[in-house]
């Protein structure tokens, strides 16, 4: 069953990454799926702090999908303390030693990445996507998960990728 979920969630999430670099919304709701499945996935294999991540990444993306260009405040303050909330359970992860350096580091590249690209501030979004993607490939390795760890280096390179792309 891990192999299964581990299989889908790096195919899931590559191609949300290469949907949201071609500008395609619906690569946030591709996202949202790959996130749902990820919360069982990383609850199987003892990445806990990646388990609570999914469920801000997933309202982020279904934000990121529905989102108009007109911005709401109270929706964006809502965002805006999900944000915070995941942004301090990892916090607590990270000082009471639950996490490591690479997991809390790659958590909040994860959030910020998506948060940023989410807000139209594609550049920096993309920036905190590649070197997040880059520590999760490590991280994917050390736990032995080679199929989530190769499509997190894809992802990195996507990443990198748009980083560079001219927009």
């Amino acid at each position: 069953m891990t192999m299964i979920l581990q299989i889908a969630v790096a195919i899931i999430f590559f191609t949300n990454k290469v949907l949201v670099l071609a500008g395609r919304k619906s690569g946030w709701l591709v996202g949202a799926l790959a996130a749902l499945i990820a919360i069982f996935y990383f609850y199987r294999i003892g990445l806990y702090v990646y388990t609570a991540l999914e469920v801000g990444l997933i309202i982020l993306m279904v934000y990121g999908f529905m989102k108009k260009d007109e911005k709401k405040p109270r929706v964006e303050t809502m965002i805006r303390l999900v944000t915070v909330l995941v942004m301090l359970a990892l916090a607590i992860f990270a000082f009471s030693g639950v996490i490591t350096v690479v997991e809390f580091a790659s958590s909040i590249g994860l959030l910020m990445g998506t948060y940023f690209l989410t807000h139209n501030k594609i550049r920096l979004g993309w920036i905190f996507y590649a070197l997040a993607h880059s520590l999760a490939s490590i991280l994917g390795y050390s736990k032995g998960q080679q199929i989530f760890a190769d499509f997190q280096v894809a992802s990195a390179i996507v990443s990198y990728i748009a980083i560079f792309k001219k927009t």
